[in-house]
């Protein structure tokens, strides 16, 4: 599951309209529901805003995304605490990266799934 999904379930489950939360992210609906759709990707700044306006944390969603994408590979091991403290610590360094670099990371981090599927 990606970030996009995780944002409508979050959305929907706070019964907040893409309206709603797209105004007070400081971006439109459309927008919004293009990420929703995984159509478009957020920048890491306007990740921040909208995890601020549904009131969640930005490494919530990731956690969110990952456990989620663990259940879908049928691996269904919960997240530990060790391995959730570090997903926050790795979470924590990318966010203080800049843009390029994060885009750097997203890009190797997609190389490496791909060769593990291999």
């Amino acid at each position: 599951m990606n970030i996009g999904h995780v944002l409508r379930r979050i959305r929907k489950e706070k019964n907040a309209s893409l309206e709603e939360i797209a105004l007070s992210a400081g971006t439109d609906a459309a927008n919004l529901s293009r990420v929703e759709r995984d159509k478009q990707r957020l920048t890491p700044d306007m990740l921040e805003k909208v995890a601020k306006a549904l009131d969640v944390p930005v490494s919530s969603l990731y956690l969110i995304a990952e456990q989620n994408t663990r259940e879908q590979d049928n691996r269904q091991e919960p997240i530990d605490r060790s391995t959730a403290a570090r997903l926050e610590n790795c979470i924590g360094k990318f966010m203080l990266l800049s843009g390029n670099d994060q885009q750097l990371v997203i890009d190797f981090m997609d190389l490496l799934r791909q060769s593990s599927r291999q």
